[in-house]
């Protein structure tokens, strides 16, 4: 239990971290993106090492081909953005920052995660859009609705 509870610090101040990057500058720097991704695997370490029912190379392999997956899903998502509306709706560091986050979550809670990504999103569209904050297609930092996902979704699978 103590071990899961220093790993959601780590993970929130991390997530923490690279939300308040993208909100100051609209860009996620690769080094914060490295360390979220190295963090992670050695949560994995930890976490299989310490239950013996857990195979920990078959769950880090698992976790890395599910991030592949979750990238090409919010990559197709930014290609298709393009194609109809002519701007990227996602950017690369969103990309794998979403994907990044399948590390710590797994399959099913990243899909969760990105869920709750895009309908706190949508909210503060709706809001920016009713209030006349937000113009049209205005481009905002979307790391941090990717970041309360990630968190979200890890605790609800903790608990």
């Amino acid at each position: 239990m103590t071990f899961i509870i220093f790993f959601s610090l780590i993970l929130l101040y991390i997530l923490f971290w690279i939300s308040i990057e993208d909100t100051r500058t609209m860009l996620i720097s690769e080094h914060k993106i490295l360390i979220l991704a190295i963090s992670g695997i050695i949560y994995l370490l930890y976490a299989g090492l310490s239950n013996e029912k857990i195979n920990t190379i078959e769950l880090i392999i698992n976790n890395c081909l599910y991030m592949i997956i979750i990238f090409f899903i919010t990559y197709s998502i930014r290609l298709i953005s393009y194609k109809i509306f002519g701007i990227n709706s996602l950017g690369i560091g969103d990309i794998k920052l979403s994907s990044i986050g399948t590390i710590w979550l797994g399959i099913e809670f990243s899909f969760i995660s990105l869920c709750i990504s895009f309908l706190l999103s949508a909210i503060y569209c709706i809001y920016g859009k009713f209030f006349k904050k937000l113009k049209p297609f205005q481009q905002y930092p979307f790391a941090p609705f990717i970041s309360i996902g990630i968190f979200c979704s890890w605790i609800i699978d903790k608990i």
